[in-house]
């Protein structure tokens, strides 16, 4: 993807121009800056350009009937929401059995008489 927007480019060649005829030793100074500059201000410019298109599609080539088919229904965000729930429990319960499974069990005083096992 190229990030050169040609009026951005012709604005550099007009500022290094400007500054080669009136300061020649700035225009050396600033011609690194202006190369650099380049495609963060083409952005900025081709962003605000498409600022008018925003949500149709228009700026990806969609059309608007291409949109409006892609969202989905009331009926069928309410099965996505049932199936996302469900999801959520299962998933709730298996870690609830993993944490079970990876509790360590007490461990065992020694120091009292009641237990078994080999005195210190």
């Amino acid at each position: 993807m190229m990030c050169r927007n040609k009026k951005v480019v012709i604005g550099a060649g007009v500022v290094v121009g400007g500054l080669l005829l009136f300061n020649p030793g700035w225009a050396v100074a600033a011609l690194p800056v202006v190369l650099l500059a380049v495609c963060p201000l083409s952005m900025v410019f081709m962003m605000r350009g498409m600022g008018g298109q925003g949500a149709n599609g228009a700026a990806c080539g969609t059309s608007g009937t291409a949109a409006k088919s892609a969202t989905a229904t009331g009926t069928d965000v309410d099965k996505q929401i049932a199936d996302l729930q469900e999801e959520v429990r299962i998933l709730r319960a298996a870690s609830t059995q993993q944490q079970a499974a990876q509790t360590p069990p007490p461990a065992m005083d020694f120091s009292k008489p009641d237990q078994p096992g080999p005195r210190p």
